[in-house]
């Protein structure tokens, strides 16, 4: 007797099978663009400080956004571009591997994919300093809780 794939673990694995598909294009895509994202992020910090500045009601507002914003360039440079693109492309394979296995019931697909969840977790983690850190690994690891128990409820069909 053949078993049934549920309508919900369907649903989710076409989002998945989407999500991943998207994630591994963009990753590549942000691997093999990284030296323009580095080249172009100083240039657009740049304008931005002399707007904000501007527009700056006092030197301490000044100072605040420009220390955010060299946060925000400190995370954009060429290695940590590549760095990110391969962690996501790595997590996003793996994922896809896992939902493919899932949409197939097999139980093993379950544990690749919360693999590939926490490698992007974890690697965000790694590559990224400061808030940026912080800010990658909270959406990672939001996305990752709802997706690992969404699959999780659908473990009694997985053999």
């Amino acid at each position: 007797m053949q078993s049934v794939r549920p309508t919900f673990l369907t649903v989710l694995c076409i989002l998945t099978f989407i999500g991943s598909a998207y994630s591994i294009f963009k990753a590549f895509s942000n691997y093999t663009s990284a030296a323009v994202v580095a080249e172009t992020v100083p240039t657009v910090i740049d304008e931005m400080k002399d707007q904000i500045d501007a527009q700056a009601k006092t030197e301490k507002e000044s100072e605040m956004i420009d220390k955010i914003l060299s946060g925000v360039e400190a995370n954009f440079t060429e290695e940590k571009v590549k760095n990110i693109g391969m962690v996501s492309g790595i997590s996003s394979i793996l994922t896809l591997v896992g939902a493919i296995l899932m949409w197939g019931l097999q139980k093993k697909g379950y544990w690749i994919y919360l693999i590939g969840l926490g490698a992007d977790v974890i690697g965000g983690a790694m590559v990224f300093v400061g808030i940026w850190s912080g800010i990658y690994v909270t959406g990672s690891a939001i996305i990752a809780a709802i997706f690992g128990v969404l699959y999780g409820l659908n473990l009694k069909h997985l053999h």
